[in-house]
């Protein structure tokens, strides 16, 4: 009986000290967790902390990189991040706008470079601005989208010849969210006329979703968007856009299409990713560019810089002459902006040479920036000559601050990238239609290069020019941008001088 008692007593006390092994376990646990959440949201408020002395400091690495800044006097205000504002050119707002999340990528192919630049003021040129810069290749989304996107037509004879061209690019709810203009080329088969066995519109868009490493996080999917055939050459959605307004996502492009018989014209139209549905822009009193094109020739009205202020959504029609639209996402749009000179000149293809290019990101309100692309054309043979110019747009008012020279990348990267269209074009481009500016305000640019590629560019060291264009133009406000015409003469001269190529200005 004895022995009995003690193995009960025994097998009671093991159970006692289990159950308390168990408990004493289960605080270890719930402290463990409740340090460990501690840690993470203290780290949290910790960057936010130190985010704030590096770009806010009066005394931090933002005044040293500045050039000469003892001559600039900036209060604290102005690193107070970039902020939205009242919109169409109304007064400032207090609201700030998130940063966007930096890609993590090996930079490559990094080029150093002095780019130049001039501010505008109502005469013309005033100020020039110079500062030296880093572009890199981040990434290369062909020849994977490529693939990709060949892998979703029903091309069995595999005769079409695909390019993955105008990498819009934008953050969207975590995700780096790209749109590529798909181009099969066939224009390779029309001087000889021996076009491949299946026939597809030149033209489709190919949209997916990456991480911040540039890992697909969606299955590549080629956008329904049933556009018109109008031609053995040249049709289909072109040149994507993306931008996100009131939480919908959109991506503009152009695409020839009819709206009388037998007048097409070569429009912007909006498409609603979410609704998966067309917004055909109407704009009030009609297109001006119908009146800018001769009878013979299609009207192009494309290339739409979009901006969002204070989540309206605007354009910039145009840079020279500047023309501003107010869009509602119904699509009825208005001129808000609209400058003119005493010939009512509105668009030409010899003397338009600064175009559309990326959407306008803002930087602080109310100064926005875009990539745009010039068109020139040489007069020894006619051929095209684009170059990628950063601009700095003013919305109160509205006007152009800042375009910078050329924007140069490694020469390697010309190299690797045949030029597929040399019966048009003879020197080697890059063409920008997406623009994300980060926390580290790297600005990454979605361009394709030689219609051959597309890749992923990123400026380094663009604060510090932010900063001086800023300051200068906070130092001598200008009452209005520059006359009609100006900037296209200014953009004819500076790449003749750099280049000293002969261009056509008429």
């Amino acid at each position: 009986m004895s022995e009995d008692r003690c193995r009960a007593k025994c097998t009671a006390m093991l159970a006692i000290r289990w159950h308390m092994f168990r408990v004493c376990l289960s605080i270890a646990i719930v402290a463990m967790a409740a340090t460990m959440a501690f840690t993470y949201f203290s780290s949290r408020n910790l960057e936010r902390v130190d985010s704030k002395s590096v770009y806010d400091s009066d005394l931090g690495p933002v005044n040293r990189g500045l050039r000469g800044s003892n001559e600039i006097n900036l209060d604290r205000s102005y690193w107070s991040g970039r902020k939205t504002g009242g919109g169409g050119g109304g007064g400032g707002g207090s609201k700030t706008r998130p940063l966007d999340p930096v890609i993590q990528a090996v930079e490559r192919q990094c080029h150093d470079f002095a780019m130049g630049g001039y501010l505008f003021n109502e005469h013309g040129r005033h100020s020039m601005v110079t500062e030296d810069l880093v572009t890199c290749l981040v990434h290369s989304f062909s020849p994977y989208v490529e693939q990709e996107a060949a892998r979703r037509f029903l091309d069995p004879a595999r005769e079409n010849v695909y390019f993955a061209n105008s990498p819009a690019i934008l953050w969207n709810r975590g995700e780096l969210v790209l749109v590529s203009r798909i181009w099969l080329d066939r224009e390779k088969y029309e001087p000889k006329n021996d076009w491949p066995s299946n026939h597809f519109a030149d033209n489709w868009l190919y949209m997916q979703r990456f991480d911040d490493r540039l890992q697909p996080v969606s299955n590549g999917s080629i956008l329904g968007i049933p556009a018109p055939k109008q031609w053995w050459v040249g049709d289909g959605p072109i040149e994507p856009r993306l931008v996100e307004v009131q939480g919908r996502l959109l991506v503009t492009f152009n695409s020839a299409m009819a709206f009388k018989q037998n007048r097409p014209i070569d429009y912007t139209i909006m498409w609603d990713i979410d609704q998966n549905a067309p917004v055909i822009p109407h704009i009030e009193g009609g297109t001006p560019m119908v009146n800018a094109t001769d009878k013979d020739d299609m009207p192009r009205d494309k290339h739409w810089m979009a901006l969002v202020d204070n989540d309206r959504l605007f354009f910039v029609h145009n840079l020279d002459p500047l023309r501003v639209l107010h869009c509602t996402l119904a699509g009825f749009c208005k001129f808000v902006h609209r400058e003119t000179d005493r010939t009512r000149f509105i668009f030409s293809d010899a003397r338009s040479h600064l175009r559309g290019g990326t959407p306008f990101v803002l930087y602080r309100w109310p100064y926005y920036v875009s990539v745009a692309h010039t068109t020139m054309y040489k007069k020894t043979n006619h051929h095209r000559y684009y170059t990628a110019h950063v601009v700095v747009l003013s919305v109160r008012p509205y006007r152009v601050v800042y375009i910078s020279n050329d924007i140069q990348i490694h020469p390697k990267l010309y190299r690797m990238a045949p030029m597929v269209r040399d019966r048009y074009i003879d020197e080697g481009f890059i063409f920008p239609v997406g623009l994300v500016l980060d926390r580290d305000y790297n600005l990454d640019i979605g361009v394709h290069v030689n219609d051959y590629s597309s890749v992923l560019i990123r400026v380094k060291k663009f604060r510090n020019l932010m900063e001086r264009v800023i300051a200068v133009d906070i130092q001598r406000p200008p009452i209005r941008g520059p006359p009609v015409g100006y900037l296209n003469q200014h953009i004819h001269d500076l790449l003749v001088n750099l280049t000293h190529i002969d261009m056509v200005h008429e």
